[in-house]
């Protein structure tokens, strides 16, 4: 009997799509810029919430998400001029599954879905799942790297089967940061054409352009056009415990919580619930030390010739053209891996291959001048500084 006849050929985990899981043994010798990991250490008072609510008993099931924590999350997300209420807010088991949980509210057999290219895969090949087809709609390559919105391509994309438009704001690996003036283009075609905007914000909290973050579901027609996923994976570091929500305007809400999924347990409920409302100076020092990662990765990038890296507006993936080396994305991360032993991420994973000539880099290595937290395992030579050392003399020794 073949397996292969009876499984779904077309579905996909994204690590092993976007090259987040390239095969090899585990080398403690090895940088790791490739996954979305913070390394940042939780702060003790939201830790201490996990096993108070232990203690008091609130370990059971917890239907329909803490009602506390909806509030809070309403509350949050009331900052960028959205007022919501608890009632439209679904509780999920992380930043996945409020994508999935999305699209299970939406999607039936034979919808597109139409992703920028690049894009994150687990945005880009979820709704497979669902029998849909994702259509991609490239963005633009500037002249320095930079993967830019084209309204263009996006008008192309667009069908008669279109039922939404997956866009991350900030983009992972892109970079890019929806403001107003595109949000408002994206907005008008969805009116026009008719469908959903699944606005992936999970990076909301790491935007460098020195503008807040502008939510598309408060443009007129888009309160029932928009569902916004976010997570506390990247805004509190803690991708282990798997807490994240969805946002759904007054008339989609409804629909996305008779959706099924896992939610999270009650106790991992009461610390986001802490950290929602105690947590952000923990936030702006994770803020401060990421853009510093990012200023110093993007100049040692710059300067090896042949690459060119243009600062991302918003996430922390340096997202690096590489085409100048004559290496392909593919070739430049496998090189790195088994020659001097960084793990990187080939762009061209990202979906149809439009950031085929970038590699992205996660900044989740400390700077040498980092206050670690007590459980990471310090080690000469493995900080950020070095891995730059260290593709540095790999490009060096290609040329």
């Amino acid at each position: 009997m073949s397996i292969e006849r009876l499984v779904r050929k077309q579905l996909h985990g994204p690590g092993r799509r976007s090259g987040t899981r390239l095969s090899g043994p585990a080398d403690p010798e090895m940088i790791s810029l490739a996954a979305g990991d913070p390394n940042f250490l939780l702060p003790d008072y939201i830790a201490d919430a996990v096993n108070h609510a232990i203690k008091i008993g609130q370990t059971h099931y917890c239907f329909g998400g803490d009602p506390e924590l909806k509030a809070e999350i309403a509350k949050y997300y009331s900052k960028y001029g959205y007022e919501t209420t608890p009632g439209q807010v679904s509780i999920t088991a992380g930043g996945s599954e409020s994508i999935f949980k999305s699209y299970a509210a939406v999607l039936d057999d034979g919808d597109e879905v139409i992703a920028f290219d690049p894009a994150y895969s687990g945005g880009t090949m979820a709704p497979a799942y669902f029998g849909a087809k994702t259509v991609y709609a490239n963005l633009k390559k500037r002249d320095d790297g930079f993967f830019d919105f084209d309204e263009e391509a996006l008008k192309n994309a667009i069908s008669s089967k279109t039922k939404g438009l997956y866009v991350e704001n900030p983009g992972n690996p892109s970079g890019k940061v929806y403001g107003k003036k595109e949000c408002k283009v994206i907005a008008d075609l969805a009116n026009d054409h008719d469908f959903i905007v699944f606005s992936d914000e999970t990076y909301t909290e790491y935007i460098w352009t020195g503008e807040d973050h502008f939510p598309i579901i408060t443009l007129p027609g888009m309160e029932n056009r928009t569902i916004v996923a976010q997570a506390m994976t990247k805004m509190f570091a803690w991708a282990g415990m798997r807490t994240g929500w969805v946002i759904a305007g007054p008339e989609l809400a409804p629909y996305v919580q008779r959706a099924p999924g896992a939610g999270a347990s009650w106790p991992i409920q009461r610390a986001c619930l802490v950290g929602l409302r105690d947590g952000y100076p923990f936030v702006q020092e994770m803020r401060k030390e990421y853009e510093e990662r990012i200023d110093y990765a993007v100049k040692r990038l710059n300067d090896i010739p042949g690459v060119k890296c243009p600062k991302p507006e918003g996430a922390f993936y340096p997202f690096a053209d590489v085409t100048g080396t004559g290496m392909s994305c593919t070739d430049f991360v496998a090189g790195l891996q088994k020659e001097v032993k960084v793990r990187a991420v080939p762009g061209g994973g990202y979906g149809k291959g439009a950031g085929s000539g970038s590699v992205r880099f996660s900044m989740i290595r400390p700077m040498s001048n980092t206050k670690l937290p007590s459980w990471f395992e310090h080690k000469e030579g493995m900080m950020l500084e070095d891995a730059m050392d260290r593709i540095e003399k790999f490009v060096q020794s290609h040329a």
